[in-house]
């Protein structure tokens, strides 16, 4: 197909199902390609010099990121070339083979080093561990440029014991290679990752009842006032019957926890704030008067927070420790609490409920929000979401709510009626 190549001709060429190739009748050799999925692609075409009869074609670049006139002056360049004797495709091939040499650990190395610029700090050191962890070892020798669907679809079988993670994995590979490619490693449009199909994943909706949180809030003050036994994973055994001994009787007698880890538990409770929220949070950023803080870094971005009255509360029952500015502070001068996962597990252990996870927390104030009938609006607002989508997975708990509620609606109603004065129908 030939016409004069204008936006109004990209937009009105309608895709099929092979590629369509409209070619410029001002200027031969360039050309628009509109694939079966829509994607529209400026190209230059020409026969190669010095070569008997092969056909040459150059990918300009997409319409949206080039715009007709910006790939006409390309086009133009690229044919200039030709005309002076040179091969641009040949020439752009043999650097593409160069670079598609490299392996897949060195590329990986130069993209986290952007992620560490770019991404926050967690997020890039997330990044960092998956690729440690589980990429490298599999895939980190290989030539970034021949990894293909069989390598991606093996790693992510082989962890189908662990599907979360197999697909945090997976999600990281397909933006990687994407990336790859927009560099030049490996060849565009070639992102084995898009077939491979995800494990299915469980959401947890674990709730602790108000039983089971006056269970944990004995385990938490028996914790700070005498201290817990570690939770059974976590106990320290002799290496041999020959050092056991040895071991001092002192070693298994509980001393009271960190009450600063004690107490960031509670605040996660009371608050259903992210772990990492609580623990980095600053005395600034307390607003106690008008019961808000202002969190300049979370998941979602800057988050204005309301905080209830018990928790803030508890938040002036902590000895401020000077020179820190951390609400909870660390053992290290100036640096925030790192770790409350042994006290948790101690805890929890001790409460019998071995089976919630720290997150859990985080959950079970959402529940009792959406249960109390609070809106889902409002619930979101109160755990820091950014979508409301986010929130929805707690929307069958709010049926709960509606349905107590007509309980007590439709009791007061009927035993008005059956007080009320008599009537006999004829």
């Amino acid at each position: 197909m030939r016409a004069k190549l204008t936006k109004r001709t990209v937009d009105a060429t309608k895709c099929r199902e092979t590629d369509v190739l409209v070619w410029d009748t001002e200027l031969r050799g360039f050309g628009l390609k509109v694939t079966p999925k829509d994607r529209r692609v400026f190209v230059a075409q020409y026969w190669a010099p010095n070569v008997n009869r092969v056909r040459r074609r150059v990918t300009l670049g997409i319409y949206g990121v080039l715009t007709v006139d910006q790939a006409r002056g390309a086009a133009l360049r690229i044919l200039g070339r030709v005309a002076s004797g040179e091969d641009p495709a040949a020439e752009a091939g043999e650097k593409r083979s160069v670079v598609r040499d490299a392996t897949f650990e060195a590329v990986s190395q130069d993209y986290l080093i952007e992620v560490q610029a770019k991404l926050k700090p967690r997020t890039a050191d997330e990044y960092e561990r998956l690729f440690k962890t589980y990429i490298l070892p599999a895939l980190g020798k290989k030539s970034v440029g021949t990894i293909a669907f069989k390598d991606i679809a093996a790693l992510h079988l082989a962890h189908k014991a662990h599907p979360y993670q197999a697909n945090r994995v997976l999600q990281l590979l397909k933006t990687f290679l994407y990336w790859a490619e927009l560099r030049g490693h490996r060849a565009a449009g070639a992102n084995p990752c898009r077939d491979v199909r995800k494990f299915p994943e469980r959401i947890s909706e674990r709730f602790l009842t108000v039983e089971e949180v006056g269970r944990l809030g004995a385990a938490l003050g028996t914790a700070a006032r005498e201290g817990l036994h570690p939770a059974p994973q976590h106990r320290k055994r002799a290496k041999s019957a020959r050092t056991t001994k040895h071991r001092p009787k002192s070693a298994d007698t509980p001393i009271p926890a960190n009450p600063y880890a004690v107490a960031a538990i509670r605040f996660l409770l009371l608050t259903g704030w992210r772990e990492q929220e609580a623990l980095t949070l600053r005395w600034s950023a307390l607003d106690f008067e008008r019961g808000f803080a202002t969190l300049e870094e979370t998941k979602t971005g800057r988050s204005h927070r309301p905080v209830g009255a018990p928790a803030l509360e508890l938040l002036n029952t902590l000895p401020r420790v000077v020179g820190s500015v951390y609400v909870f502070p660390g053992a290290r001068a100036g640096m925030p609490l790192r770790e409350i996962k042994r006290v948790w597990y101690a805890a929890r252990h001790a409460a019998g409920l071995d089976d919630v996870r720290l997150h859990d927390l985080r959950h079970t104030v959402a529940s009792f929000s959406v249960a109390s009938g609070h809106s889902l609006y409002l619930t979101g607002k109160l755990l820091g979401h950014a979508r409301p989508e986010t929130t929805q997975r707690y929307a069958h708990l709010a049926d709960d709510a509606r349905r107590v509620t007509a309980d007590a609606v439709s009791a007061m109603i009927a035993e008005a009626l059956s007080v009320g004065p008599s009537s006999k129908l004829e």
